[in-house]
């Protein structure tokens, strides 16, 4: 499996390309503006081969791009957490309203919830909840690739004062990040990629004297 990342409008989001050569299928995750280089790359495996665009949250800079990029490859699904659905339609909840103006607005075709699985290639697509950026951000697990969107951002978090935002699921959804099992490559909504062991050891939000911000 490759990833090649691109970053993408005014805010500089990661949009991932992967490509499972072997089985000839490949996916985006948060499409959040248009970009040559993303749509060459998808051009050039071969667009028919896209299944999914996955969205790791509702947020416009992760999602402007994914009406487009459905009507250009309709085979491909769009996949959101069910608790951001809404986001798709709402531009104050996406916030584009407050930013770049209004988006267009698309249905998703798939909601998914925590434990979902979605079949890709000869191998799957784990869903976990991870809210507090907003209710319904979900962070995808394929293979030993984790895109955590603006949950786990290379050393910190994503903020957690948007709509549906909360500080307390935040630190929750970190914590559980954390107790993944082995090391894993990370590939987060802004900035660069890092990988499970170094966030355990350098991102505050995971270090265990941050367990007093779980209490309830």
């Amino acid at each position: 499996m490759k990833t090649e990342r691109f970053e993408v409008g005014a805010l500089q989001a990661n949009c991932f390309f992967v490509t499972d050569e072997e089985a000839g299928v490949s996916l985006l995750v948060d499409t959040g503006a248009p970009s040559k280089a993303m749509e060459q790359a998808v051009e050039a495996f071969g667009g028919e081969k896209l299944r999914y665009i996955l969205l790791t949250h509702g947020h416009f800079d992760h999602i402007g791009y994914a009406a487009a990029m459905k009507q250009k490859y309709p085979r491909a699904k769009i996949v959101i957490g069910e608790k951001d659905a809404a986001f798709t339609q709402r531009d104050d909840l996406n916030l584009s309203l407050f930013f770049e103006g209004t988006l267009p607005h698309f249905t998703p075709d798939i909601l998914v919830r925590d434990g979902d699985t979605l079949p890709f290639g000869k191998g799957e697509i784990g869903v976990m909840n991870t809210p507090g950026h907003t209710a319904g951000g979900v962070c995808y697990l394929i293979g030993d690739s984790l895109f955590t969107g603006d949950t786990l951002i290379s050393g910190t978090t994503g903020r957690t004062d948007f709509p549906t935002g909360s500080l307390r699921e935040m630190m929750k959804s970190i914590r559980r990040i954390a107790e993944l099992p082995g090391d894993l490559k990370v590939y987060c909504g802004h900035g660069e990629n890092s990988t499970l062991a170094a966030e355990r050891k350098y991102n505050y939000a995971m270090r265990k004297e941050h367990d007093d911000d779980l209490s309830e």
